[in-house]
């Protein structure tokens, strides 16, 4: 057993199956290559990310004109990822081998994603978007999972952090470096080359990033799919008399949505409220004339990812001495106020609603998926680490309510009052009332008790 890891407490599962309960080590201290390749890999996923929201999606519309199929093949994507990463997490806390699924997952993604651009056919763009999507999500479970086979107990939050402020680099090189070359390299060749940066950084994950939780495993085997289903039907039904990992998955299904929906929109959204006062000439800040909306929306998303970027790693160290409850409800808070502050200042005033979406919505952003890992590592036992992130990712897969009520809103009120810009504002406030909801119940988590394990 490596020196790095302490002896494991004994096997809470009881029952026939408990002599094959899996049985977890901690670290007693953060392991410098290893972390650095884990924060390494969140900056390669977000590349995934990115290529969808600035260069997939306008190339769909301008073949197609059907944008709306692509969030309808995102939902199925994301609501059959929820439905099988509670299974993938539980074999990966029985079998010790997250690293290799990892791995496997992020090359199911990488493929398809390269696939983007061999064919004009929509059907086969979508088939390669669904494989994609569905793959990105799996992956996130064993990436999580393997966040206390590098860091202590004590520097997770920072860990975290890192990896969630670093990762915004991704949509940072995205707009910058590639999202220019799109027009010399034409879209085909933009996706064979985003797909060969999220390779290159996942490789030092591939290689570094070993499994040292579970320290007794077994063979992957039909017997273990189907104990694998049972322990997640066990451990949902087990949410009632585990009430704070229950109030928090509940809080965090609200909140994630309404981040997801913010995400999935934020390009329309800018480049759409925007666009008469950019046509008039109107659009300004600090003296200078905004003279298209590519502009804004490069403006807009190098501040929110920079900002990002902070954010995530300050949350990060705050994490881990104020507490991840305190750093998650904070954090929800500001994204209602940078929900708010966006849909007032739409169409309005630049500063405004760069301040609200990127200043507040950055914040929320960064400090929601910052803490919440964290938060979720002190309320899970450790054996069952890997099944609880199964079920956060269905909080995370299945979080597709905000996309169609905004959508719904948007066309009812823009109908109704014969204004886009208005029917953004009603569309993106209303956001507030889901998140505020997710509050109430993070309001119902007990801040959990520091192990002694953690070597603080």
């Amino acid at each position: 057993m490596p020196d790095s890891v302490q002896v494991p407490p004994p096997p809470l599962e009881t029952g026939e199956h408990a002599d094959r309960a899996p049985k977890v080590g901690y670290l007693d201290k953060t392991l410098p290559g290893p972390a650095i390749a884990w924060v390494l890999y969140d900056l390669a996923n977000t590349v995934y990310v990115a290529t969808l929201t600035f260069i997939f999606v306008p190339y769909l519309g301008e073949l197609f004109e059907m944008r709306s199929v692509v969030g309808i093949v995102s939902s199925i994507s994301m609501i059959c990822a929820g439905m099988l990463v509670p299974l993938f997490a539980a074999a990966g806390d029985r079998t010790g081998r997250c690293r290799l699924y990892l791995i496997v997952a992020t090359l199911c993604c990488i493929i398809p994603m390269a696939l983007f651009g061999a064919s004009t056919s929509l059907i086969p763009l979508m088939a390669a978007f669904f494989l994609a999507n569905l793959a990105y999500n799996g992956s996130l479970v064993f990436y999580n999972a393997l966040l206390p086979s590098v860091a202590a107990d004590r520097n997770q939050g920072l860990i975290s952090g890192l990896g969630v402020g670093l990762g915004y680099i991704g949509t940072l090189v995205t707009l910058v470096i590639v999202l220019p070359l799109q027009d010399k390299i034409g879209a085909p060749n933009t996706f064979y080359l985003t797909a060969g940066l999220f390779l290159l950084f996942a490789l030092p994950s591939f290689m570094l990033v070993k499994e040292r939780r579970v320290l007794v495993s077994e063979r992957f085997s039909v017997d273990l799919v189907k104990r694998s289903f049972g322990a997640v039907i066990k451990t949902i039904k087990s949410l009632p008399a585990n009430k704070p990992v229950m109030w928090f998955l509940l809080g965090n299904f609200f909140c994630v949505d309404v981040l997801n929906t913010a995400i999935l929109f934020f390009g329309d959204l800018t480049s759409t409220t925007f666009e008469p006062s950019i046509n008039a000439g109107k659009a300004t800040i600090f003296g200078y004339t905004i003279k298209s909306t590519t502009a804004l929306l490069m403006l807009a998303g190098i501040t929110l990812n920079g900002l990002a970027l902070i954010f995530g790693v300050t949350l990060g160290f705050l994490t881990d001495r104020l507490g991840s409850l305190r750093v998650l409800r904070f954090s929800a808070a500001c994204l209602v106020v940078g929900l708010l502050g966006a849909a007032f200042a739409a169409g309005e005033t630049v500063l405004g609603y760069l301040i609200g979406i990127c200043g507040f919505g950055g914040l929320g952003l960064s400090g929601i998926w910052t803490a919440g890992r964290k938060l979720l590592i002190e309320l899970s036992p450790r054996e069952k680490v890997g099944e609880y992130f199964g079920l956060y990712g269905i909080t995370t897969k299945l979080s597709v309510l905000g996309s169609a009520a905004v959508g719904i809103l948007q066309d009812v009120v823009s109908n109704q009052t014969g204004s886009e810009l208005t029917g953004w504002k009603v569309a993106i406030g209303a956001q507030a009332l889901p998140l505020m909801l997710g509050i109430l119940f993070l309001t119902m988590v007990k801040q959990p008790t520091k192990e002694v394990s953690n070597g603080s």
